[in-house]
């Protein structure tokens, strides 16, 4: 028996799968923790502040440097730092420094990417308007039993200087032995009292911390819903930007018994949106090697990805006519509402 391999498909089952070209699937990033786990192993001892007298003697904060006790890891500790700002164009404040004054008396420092430079960095410029990222943001927190007199002054001139240095030293028994050889500039720091920490900020999760350990993971702050007006508008627009060949061809009468049926019930939108995706679903199952990653978890991004990368032509694969029929319209149509309720109803 003779197969024609040009009219092969996969099996992909696309019977539940919705897609809302109104919304932005969610894109997870998750920040690598090696950082906190060498951070640990350089055994930092303590913070070391320098200062300059400035103008009318004012005292000039100049820089600080991680007090570490074993050299090797905390020069690996350090270029994991050093990498996140090589990887936002030389921004030291992709390295975040958030200080906290503590209930008992002395302050702790946490340290973690920047969240806004972090999701900037890891989300494709292709995708920057087209996903809504959720991040998962790893924090290390160096305590410290005392206020003194060093943070005090640093905390409060800090605001008077442009650039400030961060660097790390090598001691033994508590004395300087060798000044690592790299540092950054840095501009953005936070100060904090314990109780006062904004519910939406990434070291709030220093409650936990005291609780349970010196490391803790917290997510981004949940963004707020859009409204179903620009949700509908941007429908379009983006369905107009990936399938301007399916949407003229439905504008030109194409289907328009089965759609002028299904408008009883339904709104023109929804039944557009139904027939564009049915279409696009068709198109992946001409690919005999695609994978269960368009119907299984994460499929939605790689939907979107299909769509992103794949440009609609006269060439573009169409069923038959015969194919669009109204109960396969009307259950595609009942999937992307599903896309959009989950939307609304998940936290």
């Amino acid at each position: 028996m003779l197969v024609n391999e040009n009219i092969k498909m996969n099996k992909l089952d696309f019977s539940k799968i919705g897609f809302d070209y109104g919304l932005r699937p969610h894109l997870m990033l998750v920040s690598d923790p090696e950082f906190s786990i060498l951070f640990k192993a350089a055994k930092c001892i303590g913070l070391s502040y320098e200062f300059s007298k400035g103008e009318k003697d004012l005292t000039k904060p100049e820089s600080l440097s991680f007090m570490f006790e074993n050299e090797k890891p905390a020069e690996d500790f350090f270029n994991i730092l050093l990498n996140w700002i090589d990887k936002s164009n030389g921004d030291g404040d992709a390295v975040a420094l958030d200080f906290i004054e503590t209930n008992e008396g002395g302050y702790a420092l946490g340290i973690s990417p920047d969240m806004k430079r972090f999701i900037d960095r890891m989300v494709p410029k292709s995708h920057k308007e087209k996903v809504s990222p959720i991040a998962i943001i790893c924090t290390q927190f160096k305590e410290i039993p005392t206020l003194s007199k060093n943070y005090l002054a640093f905390k409060n001139n800090i605001k008077s200087i442009d650039q400030f240095s961060i660097g790390y030293v090598i001691v033994e028994k508590e004395k300087i032995i060798k000044k690592g050889e790299k540092h950054f500039i840095k501009s953005e720091f936070s100060f904090f009292e314990e109780n006062s920490i904004p519910e939406d900020h990434i070291i709030v999760s220093y409650r936990a911390v005291k609780k349970q350990s010196d490391f803790v993971q917290k997510s981004t702050i949940k963004r707020p819903k859009l409204p179903v007006k620009e949700i509908g508008e941007r429908r379009l627009l983006e369905m107009k930007s990936y399938l301007p060949l399916t949407l003229n061809r439905l504008q030109n009468k194409w289907l328009e018994s089965i759609i002028e049926k299904l408008q009883k019930e339904y709104e023109n939108d929804q039944i557009v949106q139904a027939i564009c995706n049915l279409t696009i679903f068709e198109r992946l199952r001409q690919n005999p090697d695609l994978t269960s990653n368009f119907t299984g978890q994460g499929c939605l991004n790689n939907i979107l990805d299909y769509l992103l990368f794949t440009f609609e032509s006269f060439d573009s694969y169409y069923p038959d006519d015969d194919f669009y029929t109204e109960d396969k319209i009307m259950q595609q149509i009942q999937n992307d509402k599903n896309e959009l309720e989950q939307y609304f109803n998940k936290p």
